[in-house]
């Protein structure tokens, strides 16, 4: 039915005055022709057609046309709807997300608006930076729609969720999205999303939510995140509520069991094999992870990267093999190795990942020469791969003795140490900074945010092959570890414990 062609608001309205009884009324507002509504019903038809008809720009002008017309608010609300999710969706189709964004927060407001519309809407506002519509749209496609929540990229919603980290006036959200996430389900791919759900458990324990906090804690299967959990204070009633559930070496079976049996059913996916290599490494099973990376690239060459679904993931197979050749004491095939992953193109264009790593490793092994000319050709960096090779370039200026190349390194660095607080803690323990460094370790343990990470690096983990820089970090290390004022901030908040477990400090 349609709706009254003359304006519903009040024809006027009186205000007494406190002088006396004059009154002030508003104007009403001229009604709408019913020719003209006519009209908009037909502008609309033909947008619609010409959407169909994939002329995008034609659509446009139609649907603006409409929308901004002084009869738009008379036509019936499934017609409001239709036009302003359809200019929405030509908007995109010219690759004008900015436009687009708005008209689809409009379109959403309707009752007819279902998962589509939301759907549009989180493209756009992830295509326009729009981080807190990006996490709220985000949030209700997972409460309502969750079967369609593999119709967004993984990606997307892994950097929603560290995006609002970093933003502390939305811990209120990012908790909401957790927990939409969680109840939905999501996997990235079948890979839980472990260090998410820690974050979960964590806003869950200081909320004395212990139920909720338990069952989160449940889906975690990486072993390191079990490892994060028993080494902070925070999580002792929840450790001691399932105790049997966070010992570390049955953790770590359990999760080996289960990457291998994920793979096997998706032979398609490169990522589950990374991840299978990465934990083969990880727990001191290098040359069964070398095992592992020489068949997929077999396969690879000899069926041809069509048979994967991710083939773009193959450079960090080879980042991977690279890292099992390092515990296994094979430097100079670790750095051929990831001298021809950093010859491959990262994610469409001109890589940084390997070539950095490369870098690190050579700075590692005392190479030093060779660092700088290696990372003159690498890609653009965000803030995080800024840390990256700022402290590849402190190694080799730390290893030459250049004190003032150390100190401006280290001042480039300052800038942007929040992207990347455990980097700029190794940076530190390379310059020889000690004082400095057991100062930023007992304000990373006094952080609720940086205290994990700091606690992880504090573990005594098995020992692996080391290059030349590692031994001299690893003594340095120790040595800030072993400080008093270091020991007492560790005992207010956690606990070093000796696991089966490896890891790199650089």
């Amino acid at each position: 039915m349609r709706l009254p062609l003359v304006s519903t608001l009040l024809a006027g309205l009186a205000l007494m005055s406190v002088a006396g009884s004059s009154f002030s009324q508003w104007l009403m507002p001229d009604p709408v022709d019913e020719a003209v509504v006519d009209s908009l019903r037909a502008e609309l038809g033909a947008g619609e057609q010409a959407l169909a008809d994939n002329d995008a720009a034609a659509a446009a002008r139609r649907f603006d046309r409409v929308i901004d017309a002084p009869g738009f608010a008379v036509l019936e609300s499934r017609e409001r709807y239709s036009a302003l999710l359809r200019a929405g969706i030509a908007a995109l189709d010219l690759g004008q997300a900015a436009k687009a964004h708005p008209l689809l927060v409009r379109a959403c407001a309707f009752d007819e608006a279902e998962g589509t519309a939301w759907h549009l809407r989180l493209r756009a506002a992830y295509a326009t930076d729009a981080l807190v519509d990006s996490a709220l749209t985000l949030k209700v496609i997972a409460r309502r729609w969750p079967q369609t929540l593999d119709q967004v990229r993984e990606q997307a919603i892994l950097d929603i969720a560290r995006r609002l980290e970093r933003e502390p006036a939305q811990r209120e959200a990012r908790v909401e999205l957790l927990s939409a996430l969680f109840d939905a389900n999501w996997t990235n791919e079948g890979l839980e999303p472990d260090f998410l759900w820690f974050d979960y458990v964590r806003a869950l324990v200081a909320r004395k939510d212990l139920a909720r906090a338990t069952e989160v804690a449940a889906r975690i299967r990486s072993a390191e995140m079990i490892l994060a959990l028993r080494i902070d204070k925070r999580f002792d009633a929840l450790v001691r509520a399932r105790k049997g559930s966070f010992d570390i070496e049955r953790s770590m079976k359990r999760e080996h069991a289960w990457i291998e049996r994920l793979r096997a059913s998706h032979p398609d996916r490169l990522k589950l094999a990374t991840y299978e290599l990465y934990v083969n490494v990880r727990d001191g099973h290098p040359q069964r992870a070398l095992e592992l990376a020489d068949a997929v690239i077999a396969r690879f060459r000899s069926d041809g990267e069509e048979v994967y679904a991710d083939a773009d993931e193959y450079i960090w197979i080879l980042d991977e093999r690279a890292r099992a050749l390092q515990r296994l004491g094979r430097w100079d095939d670790a750095v051929a190795q990831l001298g021809k992953a950093a010859r491959r193109p990262e994610n469409g264009g001109v890589n940084v990942s390997q070539v950095i790593n490369l870098g690190r490793l050579l700075a590692r092994m005392g190479r030093i020469d060779e660092v700088e000319p290696t990372m003159e050709e690498v890609g653009g960096m965000s803030a995080y791969g800024r840390m990256q090779l700022g402290l590849n370039l402190l190694m080799v200026a730390a290893a030459r003795g250049d004190e003032t190349a150390v100190d401006a390194q280290l001042e480039r660095m300052r800038a942007d140490r929040t992207e990347a607080m455990g980097t700029w803690q190794a940076a530190l323990v390379q310059a020889g900074r000690l004082d400095e460094a057991a100062r930023l370790l007992i304000e990373r343990l006094g952080n609720e945010e940086w205290r994990n990470d700091a606690l992880l690096e504090m573990q005594d983990y098995a020992a692996i092959p080391e290059a030349p820089r590692d031994v001299l970090h690893r003594e340095r290390w120790q040595a800030i570890l072993a400080r008093a004022d270091v020991r007492k901030a560790l005992d207010a908040v956690g606990r070093i414990e000796r696991v089966a477990l490896t890891n790199l400090p650089l």
